[in-house]
């Protein structure tokens, strides 16, 4: 497949031949043409290369080796952006896409270099302080990457003085400014990992000598308290209206459904069920092995009948024909596997075509509704801690507050004397 058998026009075809990119786009069209994309989205992704094509011509690019990711940036500043329904916006599909991909091909075939990391004055404290954090204390990935995303902002401010022998003449005052210029706005458990993070650094500076005290107890601690609130999600009785909105005789029908009736069945995490893979399946014992997260264990269910049957619909109608083990894939090729956010854009739209009223409507609050119900069924706190995959019972403990049936029984009769004044 050529460049010339997709856009038809000649005007277009021109520029782009006219150009410093193209005596590459053939090659480019027959890459991406190899990975299975529709006619349609092929279309698009080449047209939207070729956007980009003119504007590195506008732009008065004269050599492919001379490209940077700083020319993708400022071609996408120019293109559209729509409101999508979770009230984000996104810019133009076609053109991001394709500007991405004609930038990954000529990296790949060696015109243009691989952009270097830029590299920070304090890239090095941060990454010997990640270490620290994944080698010595044993942190998960996703706890690293927030304490990361706190500590990169307050090191970036303090610019050149973010380095070791600069770290003398950091001062509480200064921090204390930092935290002021940064927590308005900024939810409470937002403010507490903020400054939990800063503590964590600077008790590590502390200890490698490069601060001249220790001034991680310097640093207010935000109130937060330990079960100090009501998990908040939607009832269990209107998750069934969920199941009634998607179509699950097409093929993006059958895999919503799928992954809705999952979540509702055995309340896990987005990232659990991203996870799945046809090999977690047992078929014949009826069991599936869920994926650990946050450090957890891994849990085996069972394969409940009307999950069978929807997981069933969804591999013979729904699921491409492709070789990734993962279950949950895109509708579009290359068919990657499903991501959490598609996970929560399924869920939230699913909650608004229901019509349901929630102050949450991600995955995690039919994680919520499960427990919730768990609960009022009458199951212990250990058996919904290891299906939920917690660690600790304290973990689990908030559902005990909203089983009225169960606080009722502990609840003290009304003294008689208040009654009858």
């Amino acid at each position: 497949m050529t460049f010339d058998s997709v856009i038809r026009s000649s005007w277009l075809r021109e520029i782009v031949r006219t150009s410093v990119i193209g005596p590459f786009m053939d090659g480019f069209v027959a890459t991406v043409a190899q990975v299975g994309y529709t006619a349609g989205s092929l279309y698009g992704l080449v047209l939207g290369a070729t956007r980009f094509v003119r504007h590195l011509r506008d732009a008065g690019v004269r050599d492919a080796a001379l490209l940077r990711d700083s020319h993708v940036e400022d071609f996408l500043a120019t293109l559209p952006t729509y409101l999508c329904c979770n009230g984000y916006r996104m810019r133009h599909v076609a053109g991001t896409r394709g500007a991405h991909h004609l930038m990954a091909y000529l990296r790949a075939i060696g015109i243009t270099p691989p952009e270097p990391r830029p590299v920070r004055p304090y890239s090095w404290v941060l990454e010997e302080w990640v270490t620290f954090l994944r080698q010595h204390q044993g942190l998960a990935s996703a706890s690293i990457t927030m304490y990361r995303g706190k500590v990169e902002p307050f090191l970036a401010d303090l610019g050149g003085d973010a380095a070791p022998d600069r770290f003398t003449t950091l001062t509480a005052e200064r921090i204390t400014r930092y935290l002021q210029r940064r927590a308005p706005g900024c939810a409470r458990r937002t403010r507490k990992d903020l400054v939990i993070a800063l503590r964590c650094f600077l008790r590590f500076a502390w200890n490698r000598g490069w601060l001249a005290r220790d001034l991680s107890d310097t640093l207010i601690r935000v109130p937060c308290f330990s079960q100090d609130r009501l998990p908040q999600g939607p009832k269990w009785a209107d998750l069934a209206k969920l199941l009634t909105t998607v179509d699950w005789s097409t093929g993006q029908g059958s895999r919503d459904f799928a992954v809705l009736l999952s979540l509702m069945t055995y309340g896990i995490r987005a990232s659990q069920l991203v996870g799945l893979s046809l090999d977690d399946l047992d078929w014949r014992a009826s069991t599936m092995r869920v994926p650990a997260a946050k450090r957890g264990r891994r849990v085996e269910v069972p394969i409940t009948p009307a999950v069978g049957n929807a997981l069933i619909g969804y591999l013979r109608v729904g699921r491409p024909k492709t070789a990734e083990r993962r279950i949950f894939l895109s509708l579009d090729p290359p068919f990657r596997p499903l991501a959490r956010g598609s996970v929560y854009n399924i869920v939230s739209q699913a909650f608004r075509r229901a019509g349901i009223v929630t102050p949450h409507r991600g995955s995690h609050s039919i994680r919520h509704a499960w427990a919730t119900q768990a609960m009022a069924q009458g199951q212990g706190l250990k058996t919904i801690a290891d299906l939920l995959g917690h660690r600790s019972l304290e973990s689990t403990r908030i559902y005990a507050k909203v089983d009225m049936g169960q606080l009722r029984m502990v609840g003290l009769p009304w003294p008689a004397k208040a009654v009858q004044s």
